[in-house]
């Protein structure tokens, strides 16, 4: 059971003060026929009326009001299925946190560049479906496709190259988990692949393909520079020269239809994605299952009719007995 609007349960307080109300005013009327009438005459105008039907009477009366307080909450139970329908597209984002995205060669570091670059996209997003893949030498899905972009952001913000299920880079497996992602919504869509290209075990080319034949469409955003920057790793202390590889970015957009762009701190190319993505794909009518709850206060509005229908029906007089003859 559900209830809508419970801060209307405070009208039950008026309940006593309505009781109160009804009977002072059947004294003060008494008090004043009592003043202007005769004795004899008030004497037997009391006794035609019937405490039992008067207080019948105000026992529906205040039973009534009670069923509208309840009707006015809007109780809810049982459940009725509803489909409901809305158009967008599925836009899967696949963001490298591998230790190589703390590089520096762009300000502040590579990964939190392009995680302002996806927040930046979400913004201006409306009715798309957004997906978060986090990898590096394993892929993990943080966000499955939704419309509640809060929860995004939310994971968004939560992205560290600490998180990384397992050290290295893997691209390829990172495609794998979004074609499974793709598969789990409407299926086709769109990737955008955010990394500086490094793929450790190179089978990255091979796995857009599989992805472009399911009719998703990759556009890769490369981060960092082509003159690098050094990397340490924590564990060992060694340490290597971390270089953007544009050239593996842009094979895997070309495969799929897509392009390639090189993330900038001015975050300019994200009006030149977003455009690019509007123009090439459409948008997909999407319908899903709901079950909701079903309005029930017609019940107690209906009770709450009849019962001050019948109030108005009883007299408070009492019954003439038939005079045998």
């Amino acid at each position: 059971m559900n209830i809508h609007a419970l801060h209307f349960l405070y009208l039950l307080i008026f309940v006593p003060l309505l009781a109160w109300f009804i009977l002072r005013s059947g004294k003060a009327s008494s008090k004043r026929l009592q003043r202007y009438a005769e004795p004899e005459f008030f004497q037997i105008y009391l006794g035609k009326l019937s405490p039992f039907y008067r207080g019948l009477k105000l026992f529906l009366l205040l039973l009534a009001f009670v069923l509208v307080i309840i009707a006015m909450i809007r109780p809810q139970w049982d459940f009725r299925e509803q489909e409901l329908q809305s158009r967008g597209m599925d836009i899967v984002f696949a963001i490298d946190v591998s230790r190589s995205m703390d590089a520096t060669d762009i300000q502040p570091n590579r990964l939190t560049r392009s995680i302002l670059q996806v927040s930046a996209f979400v913004d201006q997003l409306d009715t798309d479906r957004v997906g978060i893949i986090s990898f590096a030498g394993a892929p993990t899905l943080e966000c499955p496709l939704t419309d509640d972009y809060e929860a995004v952001r939310m994971v968004l913000s939560s992205l560290s190259s600490d998180s990384a299920a397992r050290y290295g880079t893997d691209i390829g497996r990172a495609l794998d988990m979004a074609r499974i992602s793709f598969n789990a919504g409407s299926g086709g869509g769109v990737l955008i692949l955010i990394s500086d290209g490094e793929d450790i075990p190179g089978n990255a080319v091979a796995k857009a393909r599989d992805l472009a034949s399911d009719g998703v469409r990759i556009y890769t955003m490369g981060v960092g520079s082509q003159q690098g920057a050094i990397i340490t790793n924590p564990y060992t202390g060694a340490e290597h020269v971390s270089r953007l590889d544009a050239a593996t970015l842009e094979r895997i957009a070309t495969i799929s239809g897509g392009e390639f762009f090189h993330i900038t701190p001015s975050a300019s190319e994200i009006q030149i994605v977003l455009a690019q993505i509007y123009r090439n794909e459409k948008e997909h009518t999407r319908t899903r299952k709901t079950f909701l709850y079903r309005e029930q206060y017609h019940i107690f509005a209906i009770a709450a009719l009849i019962l001050l229908t019948l109030e108005s029906l009883i007299s408070s007089y009492r019954r003439q007995e038939r005079r045998v003859k």
